[in-house]
């Protein structure tokens, strides 16, 4: 399984390296992965890239593939998705969680009521905030802090224990 990374969105210089946007909470967390899956489109199959050299460049990230030998090469990557394998993700000390591992999470709360399912989740400075998507037509949206309102995360059951009060579902 891969995870998405960043997303390459131009060319810089003539040698070959490309411009990218970084999803990484540091952009330039990025250069920690010695190899880079890059695809095309959702169909495409992931091809791996080594990276030669990566580095901040005024507000953006730059890199440099092995395989890439001039601009005109790098030219043809221009909005490839950046994936790395999820098993080269650092490991995380317990009771923390990727995003990708909680979206998806059905979330129900103290009392057995199913709030809905994790579409997204939001950085806001202060913490993240949970998107969760209701099964009821007409409900909208809750937006849940990821904070102390948290009782449980269960991955293998796919779901989250959440002490939130029923009253902010109604719309």
């Amino acid at each position: 399984m891969y995870i998405e990374l960043g997303k390459i969105v131009g060319v810089w210089g003539v040698k070959g390296w490309v411009k990218l946007h970084s999803y990484t909470r540091n952009r330039i967390d990025i250069a920690d992965y010695s190899s880079w899956w890059l695809k095309s489109n959702a169909k495409a199959e992931p091809i791996e890239y080594k990276v030669q050299q990566c580095r901040e460049q005024g507000q953006g990230v730059v890199a440099l593939f092995k395989e890439i030998e001039g601009r005109d090469q790098a030219v043809a990557l221009n909005g490839f998705e950046i994936l790395v394998r999820q098993s080269d993700l650092p490991k995380l000390p317990a009771g923390e969680y990727y995003w990708q591992q909680l979206i998806g999470l059905t979330v129900k709360n103290i009392e057995g009521l199913e709030m809905g399912i994790i579409d997204s989740i939001v950085e806001t400075g202060a913490n993240d905030v949970l998107v969760v998507t209701s099964n009821e037509p007409g409900k909208e949206e809750v937006l849940i802090p990821y904070t102390d309102v948290v009782h449980e995360v269960n991955l293998a059951e796919g779901t989250m224990l959440v002490d939130w009060d029923p009253s902010y579902l109604d719309s």
